[in-house]
């Protein structure tokens, strides 16, 4: 039996040194390389030393990876990158779907973060020519961790993502306490956009923040984000309307709140006619990075005051 133990414990090492992190940070040596991680696609990304030239195609990625302060790594962005104020400086790379692969090559990048939106064609180009690709697709508060987690990884930068996780989770639970002990439970729809009407259904980050500041999400029975028309808008008698400040692509001035305020049909809803109404920063509200955490903490005694 001693032999059946040891191969045992031998084979559950092995498994433990390649399989790539699930929700624990993996202890390396500090110097450790290469590294080989499980990206959001479920495809392994080998980084054979710690990057020094990173390239990010979505602005999520680039406030993730800002935040892990890996700033002066960071070589290009794309042209809806706009915070933090330092990433206006880095060389810009095309949109979500128009990246431009020879300006991404002409960056001479080691790792490069993609996400949804991204024209994945261009992406397998890029592959192709060994360029390491981290897929960073999160699709909710844990996947947001779990991001960090992977990204402080594969770029050296354990520590401080650690750090980082350690703040977002507590200040979210505090914000959680709050929330619960809150009766009221007020009826929430979260807009997107206007024309058509595009909400906020079960399983989306900013479900998830209606729940967690204590109140109910008007689409749960939608799953993910959802076109509506007004007549089932009118039907679901939100108690408060949360408004997305535009389309979250940087230079869009809509203003998409003022649709739902003069829109006649709307009028007889109680959150319109006295006026218990939120407007929410698109460029947070529709990021997975770390700014979430800072609207929750903002919409959170909105909420609770309406």
């Amino acid at each position: 039996m001693v032999w059946l133990k040891a191969v045992i414990c031998s084979v559950i090492s092995i498994s433990l040194l390649c399989s790539p992190l699930s929700g624990v940070l993996q202890e390396e040596a500090p110097d450790s390389w290469p590294r080989t991680i499980q990206d959001d696609q479920q495809q392994l990304v080998t980084v054979s030393s710690e990057p020094s030239r990173i390239v990010s195609l979505a602005p999520s990625n680039t406030e993730v990876l800002f935040a892990l302060g890996l700033d002066d790594r960071i070589v290009g962005v794309t042209d809806y990158c706009n915070y933090p104020a330092a990433a206006l400086e880095k060389s810009r790379i095309g949109g979500f779907s128009t990246v431009s692969i020879e300006k991404v090559v002409a960056l001479h990048p080691d790792l490069i973060i993609a996400s949804p939106g991204n024209n994945l064609e261009a992406v397998d180009r890029i592959k192709g020519l060994g360029i390491p690709v981290y897929y960073a697709d999160a699709q909710n508060l844990d996947g947001i961790y779990t991001t960090f987690e992977k990204l402080g990884y594969i770029t050296g930068t354990t520590e401080k993502a650690s750090e980082i996780i350690a703040d977002l989770k507590a200040r979210e639970e505090n914000v959680r306490k709050e929330g619960e002990a809150y009766t009221k439970n007020p009826v929430i729809a979260h807009v997107i956009w206007y024309d058509p009407i595009y909400v906020s259904g079960k399983g989306t980050f900013q479900d998830e923040l209606i729940q967690i500041a204590g109140g109910v999400n008007a689409f749960s029975d939608k799953s993910s984000h959802a076109i509506v028309n007004i007549e089932e808008f009118i039907s679901k008698k939100p108690d408060i309307i949360m408004v997305n400040s535009g389309s979250g692509m940087g230079s869009d001035k809509t203003n998409i709140m003022e649709y739902f305020m003069n829109e006649p049909r709307l009028s007889g809803l109680s959150a319109i006619a006295t006026n218990k109404t939120i407007m929410v920063d698109s460029d947070i509200a529709d990021r997975a990075g770390p700014r979430l955490w800072d609207l929750l903490e903002e919409i959170a005694p909105k909420i609770r005051e309406l």
